[in-house]
């Protein structure tokens, strides 16, 4: 097998097996074809629009409009740009144009197994073409009489005329019985080629009425196919449409268009994209934010993380002046050495006019001299050797962040402005930085919320509809950070969490935390997890606890104004 179809039965192994269309070949030109088509590969359309019904059971024309969309070739070139210019790429992700490619191909595969289930509108007429294929001849006269009143009714005389059959098969009959009659005076070969003259226009007949119903069959399927794709495409070119707003959405921090992608499966309303086009905008109107979300998470590198780049015996050997060896004459080079003035420069104190020239260039190192090695280095077998070794710091990406977001109703207004714009400027740099982000909504508790409480913003696809909706939720009730600071200690214990930086965005208008939850905080400080608060309000404010506040490692107030709804 060929290196490309190596490749391509690697790919889509599943639909070429096993995908119930065609055979297996036609199924691997079918993927091999959309898979090029999309990369913008030479000749690939020429391949497509080769692709025929009958190689295809029908799906040439579908698969041809669903790859007329444009902004699907776009999009899937955009990824493959960027997988060049981005070392960021993973390159075990698979390109949008192979996830676009099975995704094609799986439709096929649903819509062919679904028309399978669906029973034909003609298998009547199949079965009955089936039957008069196998009809004998001596049971012809007892059946062709419905066959021809079915045919009759089904088609016009054009497609199948059935009196000019009904003609046919009488001479046919006719001349076969008299040649029965008269078997003993006639030469054998004159009733088998009377014979053959009746199945052979039967075979005549049949070969017509299998054509027509071949067609009807794959106009019907056809019409099943196209219906099916119509929905099909539907949903495809609307996440489509939702990449584009999402990658206008985050073009401050674009991230890759993988991860667009994927979040775009989740856009089901458009309702989503505009809440999110509310903060974006908000966003961009206050730069603190932008900034605060851009540091969170910083983290200095242990020593026990410093790499060895390189551990490897150096020999240095040592340059020294041999006094008592001659030394050798190498050339000539400028310096202000005297006793080593070649003559021509010594000439120049002969004349009184040219010795201000001489002054002039022992002054700036520049006479010429000559230059002798009078060092040497010392034979290898007296090389001090030592062992040396580089050590640097592994340069780590930022660390996890665990939010938790005060949702009380002393929060509202300008507080929850706030609060829910750095929630959207951190899905940035989960989207942008691949970095663990989790988010914890409490007021009394955790579970006041109708919404989901806790969003893990780094699983994009499962919680954009959910974030979206915490976005445009009210924030009401008391305040009770205990359960929100008891999630985000739990979280501290799992691994992708374990080396997080924990923020609480909070008024700090609440009631002090237990003594077992501050143990609990000062284990975890120990452990170099930073605890951050950001209070959005006045310093001053009354109710606020301050007590709580001094637990944090850094103190952050957010007192400015930003624009409003």
């Amino acid at each position: 097998m060929r290196t490309k179809g190596r490749d391509t039965f690697r790919r889509f192994h599943s639909f070429i097996r096993f995908g119930g269309i065609a055979d297996q070949k036609a199924r691997e030109e079918i993927a091999d074809a959309v898979y090029a088509y999309l990369l913008d590969k030479p000749g690939s359309a020429l391949r497509i629009a080769r692709l025929s019904a009958q190689d295809t059971d029908n799906f040439a024309r579908a698969i041809e409009t669903i790859l007329a969309n444009q902004s699907m070739r776009e999009l899937c070139a955009q990824d493959a740009l960027h997988r060049q210019t981005r070392s960021a790429s993973t390159p075990a992700d698979p390109l949008i144009a192979e996830e676009l490619t099975q995704e094609i191909l799986d439709f096929i595969t649903t819509v062919k197994r679904r028309m399978q289930q669906t029973e034909s509108p003609f298998a009547v007429e199949q079965q009955l073409l089936g039957e008069f294929e196998s009809l004998k001849t001596e049971d012809f006269e007892a059946v062709w009489e419905g066959v021809a009143l079915f045919i009759q009714e089904t088609y016009e005389p054009q497609e199948l005329d059935t009196a000019f059959y009904t003609q046919e098969f009488l001479k046919s009959l006719v001349s076969l019985k008299a040649s029965k009659a008269s078997k003993a005076s006639k030469p054998r070969g004159n009733t088998s080629r009377r014979a053959r003259g009746f199945a052979g226009v039967k075979a005549h007949f049949t070969e017509r009425w299998g054509a027509l119903l071949a067609r009807k069959q794959a106009a019907w399927e056809e019409e099943r196919i196209e219906e099916h794709r119509k929905r099909f495409c539907q949903d495809l070119y609307q996440r489509i449409e939702a990449y584009k707003h999402l990658a206008e959405l985050f073009n401050s921090s674009p991230g890759e268009p993988r991860r667009i992608w994927d979040l775009s499966r989740s856009v089901g309303r458009q309702a989503h994209v505009g809440v999110l086009h509310t903060y974006a905008r908000l966003l961009e109107q206050d730069p603190l934010i932008q900034e605060l979300a851009a540091t969170l998470g910083r983290r200095e590198t242990d020593e026990e993380d410093a790499e060895t780049l390189m551990e490897e015996q150096v020999l240095e050997p040592e340059m020294v002046v041999e006094q008592a060896s001659k030394a050798e004459l190498i050339g000539v080079h400028e310096s202000d050495d005297l006793s080593s003035i070649v003559p021509a420069e010594a000439a120049l104190l002969a004349d009184e006019t040219a010795q201000w020239v001489f002054y002039k260039k022992f002054a700036e190192k520049k006479l010429q001299t000559f230059a002798y090695r009078h060092k040497t280095l010392l034979p290898l077998a007296r090389y001090d050797a030592s062992r040396s070794s580089v050590r640097k710091r592994r340069e780590t990406p930022k660390g996890p962040v665990i939010l938790c977001i005060d949702t009380s109703g002393s929060m509202r207004g300008l507080p929850e402005q706030v609060a829910k714009t750095l929630c959207f400027a951190l899905l940035k740099v989960a989207l942008s930085e691949g970095r663990s982000c989790y988010l914890i909504a409490f007021a009394l508790d955790i579970t006041r919320l109708d919404m989901a409480e806790t969003l893990e913003l780094t699983d994009l696809g499962k919680s954009l509809e959910r974030l979206s909706a915490f976005l445009s939720t009210s924030f009401y009730g008391g305040t009770n950070a205990g359960p929100a600071i008891h999630e985000a200690l739990r979280m501290l214990e799992t691994r992708a969490y374990r080396k997080a930086d924990v923020v609480m965005v909070s008024d700090f208008i609440m009631p002090p935390l237990d003594a077992p939850i501050l143990d609990r905080i000062q284990a975890a400080q120990k452990q170099r997890t930073k605890f951050h608060s950001l209070l959005i309000g006045d310093r001053g404010s009354q109710g606020i606890n301050k007590d709580l506040l001094a637990v944090f490692d850094s103190r952050l107030v957010y007192a400015a104004d930003i624009p409003a709804f």
